[in-house]
Formats: structure tokens, sequence, C-alpha cells
């Protein structure tokens, strides 16, 4: 009698166990962890590995902006990879983030308008996400201008991080859609990229229920943890664009590396540099500054698509010069990249240039006032001896 069939059976069984044991089990109280197995040379990096979250989030500038006070909270420590999921202490939130109503079998569009699905929760989870990455960006980059906060808090915000995170923390599994086909496809002909924005939706949606299940500190704990979460991106963002500030260039440096003063200058953007080195040149006679692009401006792709690269030059005429090229600069736009390179020719290759063009407007502004005021006492002595004149008596 052949032992095939029960072989057979013991190897089914085998594979069965295997299967369970490499399932991982994810309920609302615990912390769900990435599992990376491959070690080798095509092991897959964390997210953000350039940029771990503990390391990131202690290089973040400090905050130097009063925001309006939340309830306080034990802060905690960030761990790698990831930060703690939080808890949703409310038991009827616990699934709602991962349920779409058409999960229930007697899905109606209809029915049961007070149920709580992630199509709800993500409305109020988009809120609070906004107002998260705005406050960090207020508190902690508040020299930037307006338009670059607005595009560091589209890149923390989008859809592509959310669902970047979701799948870090084992949401995908979670999911519970009815027909996940259908929602899919309807997904793309609306626009949007799949199941991308789903789980955005749902990442949405967890934000909310852990904000909403503890009314006293349930917006603390959802802050403390974004602002983890978002640490190695902002930073890794800060760094690509050069977002730094004069008062913030040096905690924004990393670590292992030391650089002069003028290299911190150089990583420091200087909304003011146009007019720094305009004061600084231009009241020579017949001297000017001209800015103009030295290449053709790019539009950016990725996670950049719809933004622009534009290249400025900064060119000195006067001082013995003709159009002497000082530096160069690049920008989301004419005025960044116009600063950069007005940055550039005060602390690049140009310093020296520029330095002597000042010392030499300087002895010439002090050449004009000692001639100014040697016209004014002759001025005044002519004066004296007039009026010295007119008081003489006459016999």
């Amino acid at each position: 009698m052949s032992k095939r069939p029960y072989e057979d059976r013991e190897r089914g069984q085998a594979h069965k166990k295997q299967r369970q044991d490499d399932q991982h089990s994810y309920s609302h109280d615990s912390i769900v962890r990435p599992q990376h197995r491959d070690t080798g040379d095509n092991a897959r990096p964390s997210a953000n590995q350039a940029h771990p979250h503990d390391d990131a989030l202690s290089r973040l500038p400090p905050p130097t902006a009063a925001l309006a006070a939340v309830p306080s909270y034990t802060p905690f420590t960030v761990s790698a990879p990831l930060p703690p999921l939080p808890d949703v202490l409310d038991g009827a939130l616990s699934t709602a983030p991962f349920r779409h109503k058409s999960s229930a079998s007697n899905y109606n569009r209809s029915s049961n308008p007070n149920d709580v699905t992630y199509e709800k929760l993500e409305f109020l989870g988009d809120a609070y996400l906004e107002l998260l990455a705005s406050r960090l960006l207020y508190a902690r980059f508040p020299n930037l201008l307006a338009g670059q906060q607005s595009q560091l808090r589209e890149l923390l915000v989008k859809n592509e991080t959310l669902a970047e995170y979701a799948r870090a923390y084992g949401f995908d599994r979670r999911v519970q859609v009815g027909d996940m086909e259908r929602m899919m496809q309807d997904s793309k002909d609306r626009g949007n990229k799949g199941f991308n924005k789903v789980l955005g939706d749902v990442f949405e949606a967890y934000v909310a229920a852990v904000v909403l299940s503890d009314h006293e500190e349930g917006f603390a704990v959802a802050e403390k943890w974004m602002t983890g979460l978002w640490a190695p991106k902002l930073l890794e963002a800060a760094e690509k664009e050069r977002y730094f500030t004069p008062s913030l260039s040096s905690s924004l440096q990393h670590s292992s590396t030391t650089t002069s003063g003028a290299g911190n200058m150089l990583k420091t953007y200087n909304p003011t540099a146009k007019a720094e080195l305009q004061k600084r040149l231009l009241s020579g006679p017949g001297a000017k500054l001209q800015y103009e692009p030295y290449q053709k401006s790019v539009e950016l792709k990725g996670d950049q698509l719809g933004q622009n690269r534009h290249f400025i030059g900064v060119y000195l005429t006067g001082y013995g010069y003709e159009k002497k090229l000082l530096g160069k600069g690049e920008g989301k736009n004419k005025v960044e990249a116009g600063n950069w390179a007005a940055t550039e020719a005060m602390h690049g290759e140009a310093k020296g240039l520029v330095d002597e063009c000042e010392e030499k407007l300087k002895v010439a502004r002090d050449e004009r006032r000692l001639e100014r005021e040697a016209k004014e006492a002759k001025g005044e002595a002519k004066v004296e001896g007039k009026a010295e004149g007119k008081n003489e008596p006459t016999w």
C-alpha cells in the first residue's frame, strides 16, 4: 500500500503550519513593525534609512515659536525603525479605521448612517494631519517663506507618504473592503493611484481614531507620534532644498562632520542675501549687479512633479570689471535662486573679490566724507568771517 497520500497530506499540513507561522497577528493594542527577513545584498532598506527616526528627531531644529498648549503627555522614546503605533483606546473605534462600509454583509449606501468607517474618519484625520504638519513647520522652521512651508507640508501629508507609513505599520493587511477590485478600479477612474489612495485614507482615519479615542490626551499623543514619524522625511527634504536659516543652521548640520563658518553660510538660506550684496557693492559710481539665468529652467518630476528649478547667476559691472560672474544659485523660483546666487557671491569663491570691492567703496566713502567735512569747515569759516566783519565798528 502506497504511503504517498499520507506523505502528501503531511506535506500539506506542514505547508499550512508554515503559512500560519509566517502570518502576523495585528490587534489594535499591539505595536506593528515591518519585518525584513532578507539580510543579504537584496535586502530592502527600511523607509528613510538614511535618517533613522530617533536620530532625525534629535537633529530637527528646536521649536522657536510658541504654540497653543495641548494637554500634557509623557514624551516617548522613538524606537527604530518606526515610532510605536499609538493605541486606539475606544473599542468602538479600534477597527473603524480599517473598515469600509461595503464590507458589511447587508451593504447599502443609504443604511446605517451612524456606522463609523474609515470613509468618515479620514475626513477628520485629513484635517488633523494638515494641522499637525502646519504646527510642526511653524514651530521648527519659522523663517521659511509661506510657499516653502506649504511645499514641505504637502510632502508630509500627500497620499504617497501616508500610504508608505500605512504599509510600514501593516495597515494594508488589515483593510476590510467588500469588493477590493471594484474599489481600486473606482479609485483609478477618479484619477487616483489605486490602492495608495485607500491606504492614505486608512492612515488618516487611524490618526482621527487616536485623537477621538482620548479626549484629554489624544491630540498630544498623535502630535508626538507624527513628529517622530515625519522627522526623517522632513530632515531629508530640508537638507536637499537647503532650508536652513542663520539661527537654525547649526542644529541641522550633520553631527559627524564639522564645517567652517563659510561652509555653514553657503548652506544657509538667506532671504535678504540680494539686498545685503546690493548694500555692500552698489553705492559705487557706475556699479551694477545683474541677475540672469545661466541655463534654462527645468520642470521637476517624481515627488516634485509640477514644480520648476530655476538657475540664476549674479554678475558685477563696475570696480574695473565688466559683467563679472560672482555666484550661481538654484531655486524653486527666480527670487530664491537669486538669493542663493548672492549668498555664493558673499561666501563662495568670489568672496575675496566682493570684500575687495567693498573695501574700495569704504575708502571712496571716507574720501567723500572728508571732502564734504572740509568744504563745510571752509564754508563755516567764511560765514564767521563775514559775521565778524559786519560787527566791526566804523570810525
